[in-house]
């Protein structure tokens, strides 16, 4: 399923970004950038908006103007609104005359600004590609069975291959084995996940910089949940699955432990607009058997089981059960193995190193490797068409 179309709003006022989030509602991400030229690009770049909008009311140290040439020049073919009042008629004469294609007032109602939004992407000459991070959802029915030391050493390993931001949101059973797997500085950000969805409507570059553990060795980011699971209960579920969406523009790639969580609703949604699935098992019949309900379920949830991929983890040819029968009993079409090198992995661990990263020879790091290849990880994924956003928009 496709992603939710994005605006990029340039302000420093709070209370207009919690404005436009409450009129885009779920037709529209809003992506709020208040930095300096550099991070405006970056932002462009990674989060390819449908739009641009430029808060024109008085800001201080924010010049709308300045912002909208730099926007024509990072991105020559993206439609720039201005937001402001049209009460205020000098406001709207300067904002047209530094290049807005159309002005959003923001005393007037939430129908009229996303008919404005429709109009000006409708007559859009170019469509800008959207080039967002890309989202790796681990999958385990049972705890045990390696998902989250694969979900480290995944990430680790996109980090050390494209160079991009990497960030593990480490969602698996028991909570906060990905700390243990990627020891960070506890003086780092130390957000857990409700504290950010919490802050949803100030999520911005700044706060991204600063919200998340990161390890020293890897350079890889890290969100867990709270200590206290309870917490999940005081955040909506659409909230957290819009912050989800909303953090693939901070990060290129978004390596999310799954392993265990029993809300099967929250994982199905999640599953939606996941780039890459991976579901993991071993050899053993009983998790064989847990994992083929858990695909049951997402099944009778409308996810397919030919968009996930089967990893067999501790993987020996000679025991009895098959990666290819496990395959078909799940009806798999995609199907690899990992080797049991169980010494090696928890030694790494045990001196606070990633396997992958610690030994890159290791038969485990090489076919960590070769699954993130075949899977076309260490590559482009290929841009999704802004008419085709808007088609499905406009059917909502």
């Amino acid at each position: 399923m496709p992603s939710t179309p994005k605006l990029l709003l340039l302000t420093t006022n709070d209370s207009h970004w919690v404005w436009l989030n409450e009129v885009c509602a779920d037709k529209f991400l809003v992506v709020k950038e208040s930095g300096n030229f550099q991070s405006v690009a970056q932002r462009v770049n990674l989060v390819a908006p449908q739009l641009g909008i430029v808060d024109f009311t008085a800001q201080a140290d924010f010049d709308p103007q300045t912002v909208v040439d730099q926007l024509r020049t990072i991105e020559p073919r993206l439609p720039i609104l201005a937001l402001g009042r049209k009460s205020t008629a000098e406001m709207v004469m300067i904002a047209l005359r530094s290049g807005a294609r159309d002005f959003i007032d923001i005393e007037a109602s939430h129908a009229d600004a996303i008919n404005t939004f429709s109009h000006v992407l409708e007559r859009s000459e170019a469509p800008v590609k959207q080039q967002e991070g890309h989202a790796i959802v681990v999958l385990g029915a049972r705890a045990g069975v390696g998902a989250t030391t694969f979900s480290v050493n995944l990430a680790a390993q996109l980090k050390k291959q494209t160079g991009v931001e990497t960030l593990m949101l480490d969602f698996g059973l028991p909570v906060g084995d990905g700390l243990i797997h990627l020891p960070c500085d506890e003086k780092q950000g130390s957000m857990d996940f409700v504290e950010c969805v919490r802050n949803l409507r100030r999520f911005d570059s700044n706060l991204a910089r600063t919200a998340f553990r990161r390890n020293a060795d890897s350079g890889v980011a890290l969100l867990s949940l709270p200590r206290n699971v309870s917490d999940l209960r005081e955040i909506s579920s659409q909230d957290a699955l819009k912050f989800l969406n909303l953090i693939k523009s901070f990060f290129g790639n978004v390596v999310v432990d799954l392993c265990g969580f029993s809300n099967n609703d929250f994982v199905a949604n999640l599953l939606y607009t996941a780039d890459t699935i991976v579901m993991m098992t071993d050899q053993c019949v009983p998790k064989v058997v847990s994992c083929s309900e858990l695909m049951k379920a997402l099944n009778d949830r409308g996810v397919t089981p030919d968009r996930i991929n089967l990893l067999v983890n501790q993987y020996d040819p000679a025991l009895a059960l098959s990666a290819a029968s496990i395959a078909s009993k799940l009806n798999a079409k995609r199907f690899f193995t990992l080797p049991s090198r169980r010494s090696s992995l928890i030694s790494a661990v045990n001196l606070g190193k990633v396997l992958s990263l610690a030994d890159p020879r290791d038969p485990y790091s090489k076919g960590i490797e070769s699954l993130a290849t075949e899977l076309g990880l260490l590559g482009q994924a290929a841009p999704v068409s802004l008419l085709d956003k808007i088609k499905q928009w406009r059917k909502a």
